[in-house]
């Protein structure tokens, strides 16, 4: 078997002595992304439809108090160790919310701690019986704008407060209608001194308005993102994520392979959300249902869902942690996120099973509050011809599929990147490739991969597999029938009662 050089030439004929470097065939390792997609506000110093790597503080990045911040933070506090991107986008057309809290004079001579929880997070002022409730709204309001302590950091409140007498108006720092789907609430773990019987709060002005996603999504280029998390569930921007992700032309298209899921959340009623997911078929789209008493806000809940799910599957990770992609993702916990504050509201094992024939994922809770993922499925629900179809119901297979096209990618274009295509190769030359090797080749990655716990039934594998050349002399076909492995989801047992067993 002759040695094969790529710099070397075989004229040389100066003496001595003369070496080339070259990468030899290592083991598969790629980065596995995450994007956070969300609106800014003009403090912050990134630019709008422009990918940035979430390196410093986001709050500085993106605005104190801005919708991607938290997103960012919460996203961290998800996924510590991982790649996070974050995508700003500018606010749409549209009005801010805005939410009066009224304090009634009856405070006057009171004393105490009067308590505020806005997206669940804490705020509160001490009462003296000499304050009047003027007093007392410009307290609040100063300390709402102080913002709050999470996470071992100071964070500013998604509101700026204002104040006019005994009433303070909250004002959402980002325009739309995500932006007003935030809670502000007076009571929640239940010790809250009777001082919040002074508080009135009202709605005053509904947000509208959505970002258009498409120009920020162009922008991206062909970096690979994995994961993308975004709080936006309306249809205008579903049918742009299917467009960019799907289709002949999307990231999953063999012209990109770039792939990439996303995660968002609809806060709605279980009604609403069943009826809403039966209208979408889309593999790439994990979408969320939340009641909208929930106090996390849904950019929250769309930046720790994907996060954490990112955090349990490093699509670029060596063969024999590949195992962790084909485990569900079941039972893992959202760091910073709260259950919907009524537990009628907390989905029951028959509305999880609905949701699920609907294209909904869903969670539950424990005793403590702590929310755990349950089964994030997709979309789809049907195939090409409209019939029932769960290939693509579970997430896990499509994250499966990603890393199986990666690491054959990388083992082919490694080995084989520039070799000569013939029949046969009856002396080795390492620069000559033929059908037969490359079935055999991809006959070791399967078992490869089959040994890591991607995929299984190796055997059946290499019987199915189909590697012939094509019409095009430069050209080889393949036909890849890959058996992934599953999830245990059900375990069914048949518990039959006897007084006593028949001879």
């Amino acid at each position: 078997m002759s040695v094969l050089f790529n710099n070397i030439p075989p004229t040389l004929r100066v003496p001595l002595f003369y070496a080339e470097v070259n990468a030899g065939a290592n083991a598969y390792q790629g980065p596995s992304r995450t994007l956070v997609v969300g609106q800014k506000t003009s403090g912050g110093s990134a630019a709008v439809d422009t990918a940035i790597r979430l390196d410093g503080d986001p709050q500085a990045l993106f605005g104190a108090g801005s919708m991607l911040s938290e997103m960012s933070v919460w996203a961290r506090q998800n996924h510590p160790f991982g790649e996070i991107w974050c995508l700003p986008v500018a606010d749409p057309a549209g009005v801010a919310q805005t939410h009066t809290i009224t304090v009634a004079p009856g405070i006057l001579g009171s004393a105490g701690s009067l308590v505020l929880y806005i997206g669940g997070e804490k705020v509160e002022v001490a009462v003296n019986p000499t304050d009047t409730n003027a007093n007392v709204a410009t307290a609040l309001a100063a300390a709402i704008n102080q913002g709050y302590f999470k996470f071992g950091r100071p964070l500013s409140f998604s509101v700026i407060a204002t104040v006019a007498s005994n009433v303070v108006t909250l004002t959402a720092r980002n325009v739309g209608a995500i932006a007003g789907k935030q809670t502000i609430i007076t009571r929640l773990v239940g010790d809250e001194s009777a001082l919040r019987n002074y508080l009135t709060i009202a709605a005053t002005t509904t947000g509208t308005g959505t970002p258009a996603l498409g120009s920020a999504l162009a922008a991206l280029g062909d970096i690979e993102f994995d994961f993308i998390c975004a709080p936006y569930a309306d249809t205008t921007s579903l049918d742009v994520i299917k467009d960019f992700l799907g289709g002949t032309s999307g990231r999953w298209s063999p012209m990109q392979q770039l792939y990439g899921h996303y995660f968002t959340v609809m806060f709605d009623t279980f009604s609403n959300q069943a009826a809403f997911g039966v209208l979408r078929n889309d593999p790439n789209v994990t979408l969320v249902g939340v009641t909208p008493d929930t106090t996390s806000p849904p950019w929250r809940w769309a930046a720790a869902w994907g996060a954490r799910i990112a955090s349990d599957k490093n699509i670029g990770g060596e063969v024999d942690q590949a195992y962790r992609i084909s485990r569900p993702v079941q039972t893992l916990d959202l760091v910073g996120i709260r259950p919907p504050l009524n537990r009628a509201n907390w989905p029951t094992t028959l509305q999880r099973n609905q949701l699920y024939q609907d294209g909904i994922a869903s969670f539950t809770v424990m005793v403590d509050g702590t929310v755990l993922i349950d089964r994030s499925v997709t979309t789809y629900q049907v195939n090409a011809y409209n019939q029932p179809d769960i290939t693509w119901l579970d997430v896990e297979t499509r994250l499966q599929m990603v890393y199986f096209v990666r690491y054959m990618r990388q083992r082919i274009t490694q080995k084989y990147g520039r070799c000569a295509l013939a029949d046969d190769n009856p002396t080795g030359n390492p620069g000559i490739v033929t059908v037969k090797i490359l079935k055999a080749e991809c006959v070791h990655i399967y078992t490869e991969l089959e040994q890591g716990g991607l995929v299984d039934n190796s055997e059946q594998f290499a019987k199915s597999l189909i590697v012939e050349r094509s019409s095009d002399p430069n050209r080889v076909n393949a036909y890849l029938p890959v058996d992934v492995v599953n999830q245990f989801r059900v375990f069914a047992a048949n518990a039959t009662t006897f007084l006593q067993y028949a001879a």
